[in-house]
């Protein structure tokens, strides 16, 4: 079983990028017009549940999806890659970084949920697990993800691209498990080379404040980077900014 994915460019180096709770690969199609195209290849990648991969079964845990992604970079031909990960997939891609060890050469960690778990206050669980079936709290969400500041039509453009593109027992057992499983204390003091990009308008947990204390300590070779004019969805709402902050990041690491 190798999950669905899209490999775009023809560089030497290999990069596997994830997606978020409410999307899927397409998330990056703002941004990927300007990522550099000639020093590496990017597998645009779809867990299970989401996209190409909705209708892999599994159990949707952090532990799960890094074993699929090690095993998409073995079908691929990666001994080391670069790993990218957004939001609920951030999560995902520091346990890629954990459990991949040498192998993973360099992180992105895009607006991430932290490896302690997903931590929202009850009224923003309440929100978030029931926008999974409901679009009015699914709008709620990303008006409270983007600092309610972005017109209705974007609002509708990825209440559209959400249902599209994930299944329900899926989405409902990655925010159980994301909560319920953070390793932090496996990871902490970690010192593979991290990017962290957050979002000028994002809610916490996923504020810059947050990430100074968190991820910035954690992890001795983590940046961050602050996207300005952007909230929980920068590649969709700052593409040139954090395709440009992504190419000098990764290229140091090659």
């Amino acid at each position: 079983m190798i999950l669905g994915h899209e490999l775009y460019g023809h560089g030497d180096e290999g990069v596997i990028v994830m997606h978020d709770f409410y999307g899927c690969r397409d998330t990056w199609n703002f941004a990927r017009n300007f990522f550099d195209t000639k020093t590496f290849t990017y597998a645009f990648t779809e867990v299970r549940g989401y996209g190409e991969s909705r209708n892999l079964p599994g159990e949707f845990t952090p532990t799960e999806a890094a074993r699929d992604i090690l095993a998409l970079a073995d079908n691929l031909g990666w001994q080391r890659f670069h790993i990218v990960g957004h939001s609920m997939s951030g999560m995902l891609a520091q346990r890629v970084v954990l459990d991949g060890g040498e192998r993973i050469k360099s992180a992105v960690l895009n607006t991430p949920v932290a490896a302690s778990g997903l931590s929202f206050t009850p009224e923003g669980f309440a929100i978030i697990s029931g926008s999974i079936d409901d679009n009015g709290l699914l709008a709620e969400a990303f008006d409270a993800l983007t600092g309610s500041r972005l017109c209705r039509e974007w609002v509708d453009f990825k209440i559209r691209q959400t249902r599209a593109t994930r299944s329900q027992v899926a989405q409902t057992a990655y925010l159980k498990n994301l909560t319920d499983m953070g390793f932090l204390s496996d990871i902490d003091g970690n010192t593979t080379p991290m990017l962290v990009i957050i979002g000028e308008f994002d809610m916490e947990p996923f504020t810059l404040a947050t990430a100074e204390t968190t991820f910035k300590k954690w992890y001795p070779n983590a940046e961050i980077a602050l996207c300005g004019n952007a909230g929980h969805y920068p590649q969709q709402e700052a593409p040139v900014f954090v395709a440009t902050v992504m190419n000098e990041f990764l290229r140091r690491q090659v």
